[in-house]
């Protein structure tokens, strides 16, 4: 899920090379020289500058309290800044400044009360890039870079993508999904899958299965999907978050923009053997794959994950045909538009829309793809088009985009089509016939039967397995 999980410290990127700096546009250029805590502190230390601030006034973005001495540095001298509300006043930063600040750490994670602010896990706190930066506001499209500097720089471990030239780089309108990172404390290991880095960071204490173990579940998920997108999408790093007491993994959610970090809440008594029947792990390593959709598509975003998850499972061997095709028959159905609902998908921010309604439609152009082409395309194919052309999760994308790539790729209609009445205009699906065309035999308590020669068995067998038949 993309949706909502902690919040606290990291630091971003944006493309794989420095992005352009576009002069005339108000803010440049911003730089945070970031010195993490020693062992036993929790005070952060950080040096920004800033050229050509559209205004003199910097401001936190959260828990302005927990940020301290904010000084401008001016040829060696060290001038304290005005306190104006929630934020500084430094008129200097209009043309270019330096301020240097500190933020309290575990006073910011202590004064959280929701779940996307920072957070104190064992010796770490765990947060999004935005919370710790002191900037104006807007800062427009400027070019932002991040170094982590001082003798404690190993307490850090961020997504965020690396900049060649050292640390790391982003642009700022990318902070509204601000990869995550951790200050303090924490155990990490790499692992290679298909061509692609996960660094996977563990923060508090270590779960019954061990970081081996939870390091093995990550490494057999994430292969799973290099059998969608052919190989794994995207460097990135993965935090693993302890939960007391419970078991399985209870949450997950992807922040990407600024560079792929997925969090990953594991409950500390979770066991090896719960693997197969887990979900979480499949789900948000899937959203990887696609490109960030700002300000429209969550529905598609997070159908697409929905939809493909359990199929994913299939394919790994993880679940069987039949209860796939149980799940579905007993889920699908969330998806559909009842009486008073908006037409549009977009206007529908419910659970059951945003993620049944997505998967739904995932499900009928799947099929409808599928059908048209007699089993030559499927949404597969649409999804590694769209991964190859408009980018990963690091990287923006258009509802129209994924249209337009899809029936490209497919040489149908069928997207464009499905989304006009399903999406926009919100026809509903005769469920029950779509079960009889593929020879889907529901039934209450059990796992679904088969009827091998209905119109559109070949279909939903090529769907399971991933092959063309």
């Amino acid at each position: 899920m993309r949706d909502a999980i902690l919040g606290v410290v990291a630091l971003a990127v944006a493309a794989c090379a420095t992005p352009r700096v576009r002069s005339g546009t108000g803010l440049r250029q911003v730089s945070y020289a970031v010195d993490p805590p020693a062992p036993g502190s929790w005070l952060l230390g950080v040096e920004a500058t800033f050229e050509g601030s559209p205004s003199a006034l910097l401001v936190a973005p959260d828990q302005p309290d927990t940020f301290g001495s904010v000084a401008s540095v001016d040829a060696g001298a060290v001038v304290p800044a005005e306190r104006r509300g929630t934020g500084w006043w430094v008129p200097s930063c209009q043309s270019r400044c330096t301020v240097r600040y500190t933020v309290d750490l575990e006073a910011m994670a202590a004064s959280c009360g929701r779940m996307d602010c920072a957070r104190r896990i064992g010796d770490a706190v765990l947060g999004t890039v935005d919370t710790w930066m002191l900037r104006p506001d807007p800062m427009g499209d400027a070019v932002v870079h991040v170094h982590v500097v001082g003798a404690q720089a190993s307490r850090f471990v961020t997504g965020l993508r690396r900049d060649p030239s050292g640390g790391y780089v982003f642009q700022a309108r990318e902070l509204a999904e601000a990869s995550y990172g951790a200050f303090g404390s924490f155990r990490s290991d790499d692992l290679v899958v298909s061509g692609a880095n996960l660094r996977v960071a563990f923060l508090g204490q270590p779960l019954a299965l061990g970081d081996a173990g939870a390091l093995q579940w990550i490494r057999e998920a994430a292969s799973c999907e290099v059998r969608l997108f052919g190989h794994f999408p995207v460097d990135a790093t993965v935090f693993v978050v302890p939960v007391p007491g419970r078991a399985g993994v209870v949450f997950g959610r992807v922040m990407s923009l600024s560079g792929a970090s997925v969090v990953l809440l594991f409950g500390t008594a979770t066991t090896a053997d719960e693997q197969r029947d887990d979900w979480v792990v499949v789900h948000e390593l899937s959203h990887l794959g696609c490109p960030s959709f700002v300000d429209e598509g969550h529905w598609l975003e997070e159908g697409l994950a929905t939809y493909y998850e359990p199929i994913l499972r299939e394919r790994c061997g993880w679940m069987s045909e039949a209860a796939l095709w149980s799940h579905f028959g007993s889920e699908m159905d969330r998806g559909l538009r009842h009486n008073g609902d908006p037409a549009s998908l977009e206007q529908r921010d419910d659970i059951d829309a945003t993620y049944w309604g997505g998967a739904l439609f995932a499900f009928l152009a799947d099929v409808r793809i599928r059908e048209a082409t007699r089993n030559a395309r499927s949404l597969d194919d649409v999804l590694r088009a769209v991964l190859a052309r408009s980018g990963d999760a690091t990287h923006t994308a258009r509802v129209a985009d994924f249209i337009r790539i899809g029936d490209d790729v497919t040489g149908t209609d069928v997207l464009s089509r499905l989304y006009d009445s399903w999406a926009l205009r919100g026809e509903n699906a005769d469920l029950p016939a779509l079960w009889r065309s593929l020879g889907v035999n529901l039934r209450q308590g059990h796992d679904a039967g088969f009827e091998s020669a209905a119109p559109l068995a070949a279909v939903r067998r090529a769907i399971g397995s991933g092959d063309k038949n």
